[in-house]
Parts: structure tokens; sequence; C-alpha cells
């Protein structure tokens, strides 16, 4: 029935920057299959690995631009799970168009079968996923769906993604196991800029101002101003 419900709100979403649902289907295995679009470039970290070197800066600024549409207008639907933690969220259509799709419909997934949240959803993300969702928290559930699903997370990862986009290579990219960066993230350490780098120092600062802390950052309608000026 959660599923169902966070379905019902997805597919009433409607703007270019957000995968449409165009449906549900059973018997594919325990849970209703979505029915979405064919995306022809797939996920946003695969298609900056393969177009890296024929992305101008006006390319990458207008798929940050779409990721942040495609976030303001998901904000006006808080019952939908946050962007928060995940590149793979963000998919490439073939004209070089970005959207964002999933909304975290994989961690109430995993929730049902009683898999830790930390292990099988957030593991695979860690360098792009707000700080905050690494904190033990009180023992208070509603208190830590409160931080995992906040608009702050959002920004922090919308920070990583900038990043990634503009340098076409993933946070903590000088660190290659997901453990390793775990720990820095633990110690409040946050991605270093890559040496070889031409970011400009004004986007690296936007970048770090996502990563400050919850109470500090942009909301979404400064990054969505920001990246329409430097785009």
């Amino acid at each position: 029935q959660r599923v169902r419900r966070e379905l019902k709100v997805w597919g009433r979403l409607k703007h270019d920057c957000i995968l449409p649902l165009w449906g549900v289907t059973n018997n594919f295995g325990l849970y209703p299959a979505m029915i979405c679009p064919w995306v022809k470039n797939g996920a946003l970290t695969g298609f900056l690995d393969r177009e890296q070197g024929t992305l101008s800066s006006q390319d990458k600024f207008s798929l940050l631009n779409d990721i942040a549409l495609g976030l303001q207008y998901r904000e006006s639907f808080i019952t939908l799970p946050s962007f928060q933690n995940s590149l793979s969220n963000v998919l490439v259509h073939g004209n070089g168009r970005a959207c964002l799709a999933d909304f975290g419909l994989s961690t109430i997934i995993m929730e049902f079968i009683s898999t830790s949240y930390v292990t099988s959803t957030i593991k695979g993300n860690i360098r792009w996923a707000a700080a905050e969702l690494f904190e033990v928290p009180e023992d208070n559930e509603e208190d830590e769906a409160a931080v995992s699903l906040s608009t702050e997370c959002d920004i922090y990862s919308f920070g990583s993604i900038t990043l990634q986009v503009l340098t076409c290579k993933v946070p903590y990219y000088n660190v290659k196991k997901d453990n390793a960066v775990l720990w820095q993230v633990m110690k409040g350490k946050k991605p270093e800029l890559p040496k070889e780098s031409q970011i400009a120092p004004s986007h690296w600062d936007f970048i770090e101002r996502c990563w400050l802390p919850r109470a500090s950052r942009p909301s979404v309608r400064d990054i969505v101003a920001f990246v329409a000026h430097e785009r």
C-alpha cells in the first residue's frame, strides 16, 4: 500500500525534468513493477564517463539546470521520498536533457524486507549522500525519517553532483573504497577538488555552501537561480 501510494504521487508529476511514470504492472516479483520510457543515455555517472571529453561548460550547466528544476518541481510534493543520495537517480535522455527518477522507492522496499538502510541503500551512494545520514540517530524512528527525507539532504547531494558534473570525477575520486569514503565522511572531511580541474572559484564556493550544516545550506530556489545565472 505504501509503494502504491508513492507511485500514485509520482504518476501525478508532469515536468520535463521528471521521468514520467506511465503505469504499473504485476507478476514481475513481489512488488509492483514501474513502467517508464526508456532513457537512452542511462544514468548520469555513466554518461559523464563516456562524454567527458565532448561536454562544454554550457552542456554541464544545462544538465545541472535540469536537475535543479526537477528538484524545485518535486519539492512541492512533500509526500514523495527525497531525491537525496543517489547519482543513479539522475538519467540522461538521448538529447542530453537530464531527468530525476526513483525518488527513494528502493528505500521503501528495503524497509519491507528488513534490510539495513545504511548497508543496502546508502552504501553505494556514500560519495553523494548527505553527511547527517551517517550520524547515529536517537532512539526515535520519526526523527530518523525526517532527516533522511529532508530537502537539505537533496541540497547536499546536489553539491556533490555539481562537483562531478563540472569535473567529470566522482566525489572523493582519490579514495577508491567506499568504506574509506565512509570513514572520511564520518570524520567530517569533504571531497577534494581534483587538482587538474579548471573549476571556477565561484563554482567551488557554491559546492561548499551545499555541504554546510543543514540550516546554512542554500534553498532549492537558490540553487535554481545560481545554475540559471552560470548557464
